[in-house]
This record gives structure tokens, C-alpha cells and sequence, in this order.
């Protein structure tokens, strides 16, 4: 073994999966799970959620816009009645 190197083994569904993902994208399961791995453990920069651009669109959108306790007054209300109905 080089140095540095890791071994897994993997067996029953799990490798059967791992096969199955690697043959439909014409890759071995070795390099299957070496881009599984440098994707997954890659900094996630581009799916950032805190997109100023989408919350400034979202703020476009049409639609009632009530203050925040208010929607917690009504959000709350509904859980209550939610609860109420559970309990008859």
C-alpha cells in the first residue's frame, strides 16, 4: 500500500449501489467514489442561500405582506386550532 493511501471495503447493498451509481455514469466505483467524496467534501460557495439577488426578487413578488407578529399571531392560532381538532 502507498503511503497515504486508505482501503475500504464495502459489501452487501451498499456496494451493490455504489456499483450500479459508478456503471451508469461510466465510471469505476473507485472513481465514483472519489468524486462522491471531493464533491461532497468541496466548500459549498455556489449554493449559498443568502443571495442578496433572490431575497431582493422574492421582495418583488406580489402578495400581502403583514408585519412579523402577526404572522406569528396567526401561525400560532393555527397550531392551536391544529391541536384542538386532534384532541376531540
Amino acid at each position: 500500500m502507498a503511503d497515504g493511501a486508505l482501503t475500504i471495503s464495502l459489501d452487501g447493498p451498499l456496494a451493490e449501489e455504489i456499483r450500479a451509481a459508478a456503471k451508469a455514469r461510466g465510471q469505476t466505483p473507485e472513481d465514483y467514489v472519489r468524486t462522491a467524496l471531493a464533491e461532497g467534501l468541496a466548500p459549498a460557495d455556489d449554493d449559498d442561500d443568502l443571495s442578496w439577488e433572490e431575497d431582493m426578487r422574492r421582495l418583488e413578488e406580489p402578495g400581502e405582506n403583514i408585519p412579523l407578529d402577526e404572522a406569528f399571531d396567526r401561525f400560532e392560532a393555527n397550531i392551536a386550532e391544529l391541536r384542538a381538532q386532534k384532541n376531540r
